[in-house]
């Protein structure tokens, strides 16, 4: 294959769903744009994976040192360095034949049904690409089960576990977080208190309605302030209604991958160009007034005025400070208890998260999805766990026990750890959730040809992951280009 041109606007590396979303929005808006990555498939670190593919994955990450390559592309080093510990059990005949049939997500996730990445599906007309259902329910775990966790004034008055006095507790509870509470006395000069502390003395809850608000309906990490866990709290109330009772979304064939995959398209259909594979995989990056590099695709030196990439692409070096969390996913032949229907329809759910709150381990959440999310065959489920973890922590061993809670008949585990760096400095004081960074900002006045998209280092992955890449793509786009990002259709009229 050889390129019909050696210089593009801006070449984007890797198709990560931060890359495919920028890549689509600069092709929109004219831009030539030339988007590479060095593996097989779409998606980068947000990819859905076959079932093939995902164990070939995990060989590659299972130990940095078992490389044949001497020198490995700075890429390859990155991935090295960003996972570790990384195992798959073998697959059975059966599993083999249906490989193809999976799609397993690396970065499992859900969409809140207000926020980034859904405003730009919609600005974008990307939406008409990809397919969402509605979470089923969330769940919290205890030794007698999983009791659903009430989410609406009809729930929790629907609820017979709960006694009348403490749904009076949990209604004004919910109504707080639900309100614009930053100026209210009682959380005035408590911002910083521990979510669980400030519920407890603001609401006068007990323990089991304290967990099930800041870790099911928060999803708030253990000792988190109750400022940024209330905020996040609103939001999802917010959510509510927008498409049906839950706030949260669920990404069919995968979620993530999928939805990066589908503004892949649109690149295209606006005039991106695209390889992947050994093909595309970029060697020799000069950034000095302009871009160039080379690929195994084209004879000659590519040559750019802007490059957009995350670090994984630029450095080798290991960060000094890391924040690891440990992954599961399973696929199970038995459908998991916590779907079966407990309503009056008797319809079993199809998706569910579930939360172990910390006792004797660590705060772990699950997220069950079945074949009507597309991300398996019939009568099978997938169960994605993850936990805050040690660097050199087993994650299978952790987080074996809390899948065994959860499924029986498990005919598959994959396992790896997963490490960030700590947010940086300048950015620590905006919240993981907003915390973005590039190397080239709209207002320079001499801006510069490198954009680096850097990657979400918060620890909620699970329910603000996908906007955090939604408003990185966001800056890059305004780093590289002064048009409106996604345009509406009115707005385009009136440039015409």
């Amino acid at each position: 294959m050889t390129l019909d041109s050696d210089a593009f606007d801006v070449v984007v590396l890797g198709t990560g769903l931060a890359q495919s979303i920028v890549a689509a929005a600069l092709a929109k808006a004219g831009h030539s744009v030339l988007h590479l990555d060095p593996n097989d498939y779409y998606g980068g670190e947000q990819a859905s994976l076959t079932l093939d593919e995902l164990v070939a994955w995990a060989d590659q990450r299972a130990d940095s040192s078992s490389s044949s390559s001497p020198s490995p592309s700075t890429y390859v080093a990155s991935q090295r360095i960003t996972y570790s510990h990384a195992s798959a059990t073998p697959l059975t005949p059966a599993l083999e034949a249906d490989r193809r049939r999976y799609s397993l997500s690396l970065f499992p996730s859900l969409m809140p049904s207000r926020g980034e990445l859904i405003d730009t599906l919609i600005t974008s007309d990307v939406s008409k690409y990809v397919e969402f259902k509605l979470l089923n329910g969330v769940h919290m775990a205890s030794r007698s089960g999983f009791e659903r966790v009430p989410g609406s004034k009809e729930d929790v008055f629907k609820d017979k576990s709960i006694s009348l006095p403490e749904k009076r507790k949990l209604m004004k509870a919910l109504m707080f977080a639900a309100g614009e509470f930053e100026d209210d006395p009682l959380l005035v000069g408590k911002e910083a208190d521990p979510i669980l502390a400030f519920l407890k003395s603001a609401f006068g809850l007990g323990d089991k309605l304290v967990q099930a608000i800041a870790y099911a309906l928060a999803f708030a990490d253990e000792g988190e302030p109750a400022l940024p866990a209330l905020c996040r709290a609103r939001r999802y109330f917010r959510s509510m209604g927008r498409y049906g009772p839950s706030p949260f979304l669920v990404g069919q064939y995968g979620g993530a991958g999928e939805v990066a995959q589908g503004f892949c398209r649109a690149c295209a259909v606006f005039g991106g160009t695209y390889i992947l594979g050994s093909e595309g995989a970029p060697s020799d990056i000069v950034v000095d007034k302009g871009v160039s590099l080379r690929i195994g695709a084209h004879p000659t030196p590519i040559s750019a005025t802007h490059l957009v990439a995350p670090p994984g692409f630029l450095e080798k070096d290991k960060p000094r400070v890391v924040r690891t969390s440990a992954h599961l996913i399973a696929i199970t032949t038995c459908q998991p208890p916590v779907l079966k229907s407990c309503g009056e329809d008797g319809v079993d759910d199809d998706t569910a998260v579930v939360v172990f709150p910390p006792s004797d381990g660590p705060l772990v959440r699950a997220l069950v999805m079945g074949e009507g999310t597309g991300s398996c065959p019939r009568n099978q489920w997938i169960v994605y766990l993850s936990a805050v973890s040690h660097s050199d922590s087993d994650p299978k061993a952790l987080l074996e026990p809390y899948l065994e809670r959860i499924a029986d008949d498990v005919v598959f585990v994959a396992a790896y750890l997963q490490h960030r760096p700590e947010p940086e400095p300048e950015t620590e004081g905006e919240g993981a959730e907003s915390q973005s960074h590039s190397m080239s900002k709209a207002n320079d006045p001499a801006p510069s040809p490198l954009v680096v998209l850097r990657p979400y280092v918060g620890t909620h992955t699970l329910t603000e992951g996908l906007d955090y890449e939604a408003r990185e793509a966001a800056r890059a786009f305004r780093a590289v280009c002064a048009d409106e990002f996604f345009p509406t259709e009115e707005e385009e009229d009136e440039d015409e």
